[in-house]
C-alpha cells in the first residue's frame, strides 16, 4: 500500500484500509453533525438517528485501533486502556436503529422506564470487559493487545459474538414494525401510497445486510475456536469486505436521508380499537346512521386526502370509537372501508351510457383515487376484472340485448 500518512518519512501510520476506516467515521461524524443542527423541530426520530450514527462513528474508529498497523502501536505505546471503548457501539446501534424506525413510523411512541432493558447487553459488556481487561495490570493488557492475544480468546469471542447477533435481531424487529405500521396504516388512511417507506425498507436491508456480514465473521471465528484453528487469510478477507461494506452501507443511508427521505405519515402502534371492545361488538346506531349519511348522501368518500381523523371529526366522534364502529360493523378497515365505496361510485360511472365521454383516469380521480394502479389493483380485487373489462363487458352486453 501506498503511504498515505507518516509519523517519519519511513514509517506507515495509515494504510489505504485503515484511510477508508477513518473517512467511514469521519462521514458518520459529519451526517451527525447535520441532523442534530437542522432538528429544529426535536423529532425524537432524528436524535436517535444522531445517535445511531454516532455509534457508527466509534465503530470504524475501534477497527482502526485494534486491527490497523502502525496506529495500533502507536497508540498502544500511549496507553492499553484507550482500546475496545469504540467496541461498545456494537452493542447500541441495534437499540438506536429500533428506536429511530419505531418513533419516526408510531406517534404514541415515548420512553418509558422499562425501555432501560434494551441496555441490559451493553452493560454487560462493560462489566466483562472490565473483568477480562481493564482490571488487569498494565503490562499484561499491553501484552493481550500486542500480541493479539485477547483477540482470539473464548471470553471476548463469546462478547463479540453475541453483540453480533443481537444487533442483527435488531434490525429483523425493524422489519417487524414496519409490518406492523402497514398493517396499523389500514385503519387511518385510504391512500396507503402516502405510507410508502420504501426509501426506509431499502435502509434497513442494507444495515441487515451488513450486521448478517458482521455476524458471519463471528461464527466464523467461533468454528475455528472450537477447532483450534484460525485461518488468518480468510478472516482477513471476510473482515476488510465487511469495512468495504459498511462504506458502502453508510453513503448509500446518506444518499437516501438527502434524496427519498419524505414527510411519514405516522400512526399509533396500537390499534384504536382494543380486542375487548371488538369481542362486545359495541354498536351505536346514531352513529351508524350518520356515518352512513356524510358517506352515501355527502359523498365523502371522493376527497383524495380523507383520513381517519377527517372523517371522525366530519362525523362528529372520536376516531378511536369510528375505527371501532368500521370493524365491528361494517368487517373491514378504514381503507377497504372507503375504498369500497370509491367502487361502486366508479362502477357506476362505468355503467352509465352519459359516462361514456369519461376515461377511466377521469373516473378514478372523480371517485377519490389518486392513483391509477391502486385503483386498478383495488377494482380487480373485488370485482375480478379490470375497470376497461368491466366497462366493455357491461357496455357490450347492452348492444347485444338492443
Amino acid at each position: 500500500m501506498s503511504i498515505l500518512f507518516s509519523l517519519h518519512m519511513n514509517e506507515t501510520l495509515f494504510n489505504f484500509h485503515d484511510v477508508l476506516m477513518v473517512l467511514t467515521a469521519f462521514e458518520c461524524f459529519l451526517f451527525a453533525l447535520l441532523l442534530a443542527a437542522t432538528n429544529k423541530e426535536k423529532n425524537a426520530s432524528t436524535w436517535f438517528l444522531v445517535g445511531f450514527l454516532v455509534c457508527h462513528f466509534f465503530i470504524p474508529l475501534h477497527e482502526l485501533t485494534f486491527w490497523g498497523g502502525q496506529f495500533r502501536i502507536w497508540l498502544l505505546e500511549k496507553s492499553p486502556n484507550l482500546f475496545f471503548w469504540g467496541s461498545h457501539a456494537y452493542f447500541l446501534d441495534g437499540p438506536l436503529l429500533y428506536f429511530f424506525v419505531k418513533s419516526l413510523l408510531f406517534r404514541d411512541f415515548k420512553l418509558r422506564k422499562e425501555h432501560l432493558w434494551h441496555l441490559v447487553p451493553v452493560f454487560t459488556y462493560f462489566v466483562a470487559m472490565v473483568v477480562i481487561f481493564y482490571s488487569r495490570n498494565y503490562e499484561t493488557q499491553y501484552w493481550l493487545i500486542k500480541s493479539q492475544h485477547i483477540a482470539y480468546s473464548a471470553p471476548y469471542l463469546y462478547l463479540e459474538a453475541a453483540g453480533r447477533y443481537i444487533r442483527l435481531a435488531y434490525s429483523l424487529f425493524c422489519f417487524s414494525l414496519v409490518f406492523t405500521y402497514h398493517q396499523q396504516l389500514q385503519h387511518v388512511y385510504a391512500n396507503l401510497k402516502l405510507g410508502d417507506v420504501a426509501w426506509l425498507k431499502i435502509m434497513l436491508s442494507c444495515f441487515a445486510l451488513l450486521f448478517a456480514w458482521d455476524a458471519v465473521l463471528l461464527t466464523i471465528k467461533l468454528f475455528e475456536l472450537a477447532e483450534d484453528f484460525f485461518n488468518l487469510n480468510l478472516l482477513n478477507i471476510v473482515g476488510l469486505s465487511g469495512y468495504y461494506l459498511n462504506f458502502i452501507v453508510v453513503n448509500v443511508l446518506i444518499f437516501l436521508r438527502f434524496i427519498y427521505f419524505v414527510f411519514v405519515p405516522t400512526v399509533n402502534e396500537q390499534p384504536p380499537f382494543s380486542r375487548k371492545e371488538d369481542k362486545l361488538k359495541l354498536i351505536d346506531h346514531r352513529l351508524i346512521k350518520n356515518l352512513e349519511r356524510v358517506i352515501k348522501e355527502q359523498r365523502y368518500y371522493v376527497n383524495p386526502d380523507i383520513t381517519l381523523d377527517k372523517l371522525a371529526d366530519k362525523v362528529g366522534t372520536p376516531p378511536r370509537k369510528l375505527s371501532m364502529i368500521i370493524k365491528t360493523h361494517y368487517k373491514q378497515s378504514f381503507y377497504d372501508f372507503i375504498n369500497t365505496h370509491r367502487i361502486i361510485e366508479a362502477k357506476r360511472m362505468l355503467n352509465e351510457p352519459v359516462e361514456l365521454r369519461k376515461s377511466i383516469t377521469d373516473i378514478y380521480l372523480e371517485v377519490g383515487f389518486n392513483s391509477k394502479s391502486v385503483f386498478n389493483s383495488f377494482f380487480k380485487r373485488t370485482e375480478g376484472i379490470t375497470p376497461s373489462e368491466y366497462r366493455d363487458r357491461h357496455h357490450s352486453s347492452i348492444t347485444t340485448n338492443n
